[in-house]
């Protein structure tokens, strides 16, 4: 991903997520790594099959998929006072 000055908030999270994402393939490459998908929890050794460790519980299903076909969601910026 090519270096250059991040003006928008969309650019600095694109940055994140590729950074995140080249890090797990990095580490799941060289040792064992842990996920979730689809509320479970899985284990992945590399050149191994994933294996299930535990149903996570707590959350709405049907909540977070209607959140997640909303589409578009604003972010209120609120001033923050920081005490240094």
């Amino acid at each position: 991903m090519p270096t250059r000055k991040l003006i928008y908030e969309c650019d600095i999270a694109k940055a994140a997520a590729y950074i995140l994402r080249e890090s797990f393939i990095k580490a799941a490459r060289s040792g064992k790594v842990l996920y979730v998908e689809n509320d479970i929890l899985w284990s992945k050794t590399p050149h191994g099959q994933p294996v299930f460790i535990k149903k996570l519980s707590g959350r709405n299903p049907i909540f977070s998929r209607g959140i997640t076909n909303r589409g578009t969601f604003k972010i209120k910026k609120r001033n923050a006072k920081v005490v240094i």
